[in-house]
């Protein structure tokens, strides 16, 4: 069994994660699936690390990719993953082929878009700005590509997103 290629997107939200992974699935490559890692919930308590179960969520994904009946070839996983977290469980699964990419946008259009957009007005807070600029810079510190939605032409963001995905399934190297 081969080990599928793997892209971890990360950013706070309503940065654009998941718009971006949707419209990929749209894009209907042969072999690519995004997945929202939202969609499964792990049990925690309130002394569990955000952090661990941010990493035992992304370990079920990854799982699930590399089970036999699977036929992703390269899996886009949408998630709010510390980068060197991610970096991490990737590592320790084996995956090779793999890429951590940061979704960001100026704070102010994130917060507009939470409050807008998706009607979550309790996510656009103090933290939640703190933890975008704790993403960048660990995607900075990493040399992690960056997807910058700040200019809201989704089209142009999911370019990026696909010239990344291509790159990789054709066996460019990760950066």
């Amino acid at each position: 069994m081969s080990l599928p290629k793997i892209i971890v997107l990360t950013g706070a939200s309503g940065a654009g994660k998941t718009t971006l992974a949707l419209r990929l699935n749209e894009l209907g490559i042969p072999g690519v699936e995004a997945i929202n890692c939202d969609r499964v919930k792990l049990e925690a308590n309130e002394h569990t690390d955000p952090s661990d179960v941010q990493a035992d969520v992304l370990r079920h994904w990854i799982t699930h990719l590399t089970r036999s009946e699977s036929n992703v070839q390269l899996g886009v996983l949408d998630t709010q993953i510390r980068p060197h977290r991610a970096l991490e469980v990737l590592n320790e699964a084996g995956i090779k082929n793999a890429q951590v990419v940061l979704v960001d946008c100026d704070p102010v259009i994130r917060n507009e878009r939470l409050h807008v957009d998706r009607g979550q007005p309790e996510l656009a807070h103090a933290r939640m700005d703190c933890w975008a600029a704790y993403l960048r810079g660990q995607a900075d510190a990493l040399s992690l590509s960056i997807i910058d939605t700040s200019d809201g032409q989704v089209d142009k963001s999911l370019n990026t997103l696909e010239r990344l995905v291509r790159d990789l399934l054709n066996g460019a190297s990760p950066h």
